[in-house]
């Protein structure tokens, strides 16, 4: 798990304005989703990290997130959320989860 998930190259060079040290942490980040992740919260975190990196949490979404942190003292993403992270993956990246299970 510590190596990450690899990314192929032709995806990469879709996201040529990627920085390579994002491609290593986010590869990191779809490993420890994939096989470490065995909560909901874990598997959110992950999520999140990945949307962060990449520019799909806006400002306005990372207040969100916190404001949500900060009351219930738990990290978690909207089912909205969550599933624009997934699709970006399988779009952008070609990775897909199995979907139901980790949602």
């Amino acid at each position: 798990m510590v190596a990450g998930e690899p990314i192929a190259d032709e995806r990469k060079q879709r996201l040529e304005s990627t920085d390579p040290q994002a491609f290593k942490y986010i590869s990191r980040q779809i490993s420890r989703y994939r096989y470490g992740c065995h909560t909901q919260e874990e598997r959110d975190d992950a999520l999140y990290n990945i949307g962060a990196i990449v520019g799909l949490m806006t400002p306005s979404d990372i207040e969100d997130v916190n404001d949500r942190l900060r009351h219930t003292g738990h990290l978690y993403l909207t089912q909205g959320e969550r599933l624009q992270i997934l699709n970006w993956l399988e779009d952008e990246l070609a990775v897909s989860f199995e979907r139901g299970v980790h949602e």
